[in-house]
């Protein structure tokens, strides 16, 4: 299969394919390229509806959590996905710290404790609710919201300094 690279001021990175006729081998070509960020790594999680994986972008998640000793993702799926509606709860195989490191690994500094039973994507976070007395509210933007504990409030602050300085460097 014949590759070009073409270097120009486009925003975020994209691929076309060019074919005479859609085969199901240039259908999964598509799919894993869709899957993967600008530095070529997966950004698929595998999220458990009963029986059935279902494989979410990491751009789609809202949160990680645990409850009652299991590992749940809340996410946007299928064709809500696509809508920007219809958050489903999975049930997610590994540990929250073991997504942690496969977050930080993966380069993925939207994801954040703010809790021990809770790792947030905070793309996906509209505002921080401070009218309680010392706990910050995560709102999210499917409507749903987070609670902050107060031991994880300094890593927050850190993790917001941080990108509100990587943004100043980009401008």
């Amino acid at each position: 299969m014949k590759t070009q690279i073409k270097i120009e001021d486009c925003g975020t990175p994209f691929c076309t394919i060019h074919t005479p006729c859609e085969t199901q081998g240039i259908k999964d070509i598509a799919d894993k390229i869709s899957r993967m960020d600008e530095t070529g790594r997966n950004t698929v999680i595998c999220g458990w509806d009963a029986d059935y994986c279902i494989q979410v972008k990491q751009s789609d998640i809202f949160r990680i959590y645990s409850a009652d000793k299991k590992v749940y993702m809340e996410a946007l799926t299928g064709a809500g996905a696509a809508s920007g509606d219809g958050t489903e709860t999975l049930l997610v195989k590994m540990r929250l710290y073991e997504f942690e490191e496969l977050a930080a690994k993966c380069g993925w500094t939207d994801f954040i404790r703010i809790s021990n039973t809770d790792i947030v994507n905070f793309s996906k976070v509209t505002k921080l609710d401070m009218s309680l007395s010392g706990i910050i509210k995560v709102n999210f933007t499917n409507g749903k919201d987070a609670m902050v504990s107060r031991r994880y409030m300094n890593k927050i602050k850190d993790q917001l300094n941080m990108v509100r300085r990587k943004n100043n460097e980009k401008n």
